[in-house]
């Protein structure tokens, strides 16, 4: 039996959405995970392995094919763990699970079906909505972040068993809400003064004309010509007395990464 649902990958500061499709049939028992996966979602079949049985759910041990497509597009991490549990039950077709087409789900399990947060989830939240997705499943650390998209419902779970209890309907979670402005606002103030920073005029510059108009800022560079790196730097901690700090706009999500 086949059984589908979505997913994301990181692509730099952007995300796309990733198909998920699990395929159960007779056989010698094993699982081939193929779309380009890494280390780490290679080695989520022994994850998934683990949490299903110890969240009391039975894995057949059966053939299992997973696909992650598009399958030119690399992916890496844990994030898969989750989706490809909530395929392989829904492909198992003894748990009275729903179409899981229009999920994007999202979650690294532990051993114990623990669902540990994720890398990105802001940026696929994006991908998803752009993709007029139903709802997202991430893990419950990760949840406030992506409702800053603004997209599809968001829904944050700690385990395994809690994701099927939501969408069997035995135990619906609320989905989470975040006010922006409230979240901006309570974060820390930068500290230190522009008047302590040395030289690097072009720098300082920058970050008065960010200040001042409330723009966003990427700090790019370079070390010993090795590879392009990003980040705010220390430059990025001090301002102008009495100068506001550099915002990072509501509207944009996108740029909190």
């Amino acid at each position: 039996m086949l059984a589908r649902v979505r997913s994301g990958a990181l692509r730099g500061i952007d995300a796309l959405v990733v198909d998920v499709e699990v395929d159960v049939s007779s056989g010698l028992p094993h699982t081939t995970t193929v779309g380009l996966p890494d280390g780490a979602v290679r080695e989520g079949t022994e994850r998934i392995r683990a949490a299903l049985r110890n969240c009391g759910f039975k894995h057949a041990e059966r053939r299992v094919t997973v696909n992650l497509g598009p399958a030119g597009v690399r992916k890496e991490g844990a994030a898969f763990d989750l989706p490809i549990a909530l395929g392989l039950l829904a492909a198992f077709g003894d748990f009275d699970l729903p179409d899981l087409s229009r999920w994007c789900v999202l979650g690294e399990l532990g051993l114990d079906g623990r669902v540990h947060g994720v890398r990105g989830a802001l940026p696929i939240a994006a991908a998803a909505s752009r993709a007029a997705l139903g709802a997202l499943m991430v893990p419950a650390v990760n949840a406030p972040e992506a409702a800053l998209a603004g997209g599809p419902p968001v829904f944050g779970v700690e385990t395994l068993a809690e994701a099927v209890a939501h969408l069997r309907g035995e135990a619906v979670r609320a989905p989470t809400t975040v006010d922006a402005a409230a979240l901006l606002a309570a974060a820390p103030l930068a500290a230190g003064d522009l008047a302590e920073v040395r030289g690097q005029p072009s720098a300082k510059r920058a970050l008065e004309v960010a200040a001042a108009g409330g723009h966003n800022l990427l700090r790019l560079w370079t070390i010993a010509g090795g590879p392009v790196r990003s980040g705010p730097g220390r430059i990025g901690k001090h301002r102008r007395r009495g100068q506001q700090p550099v915002n990072v706009g509501v509207d944009r999500p996108a740029l909190l990464v």
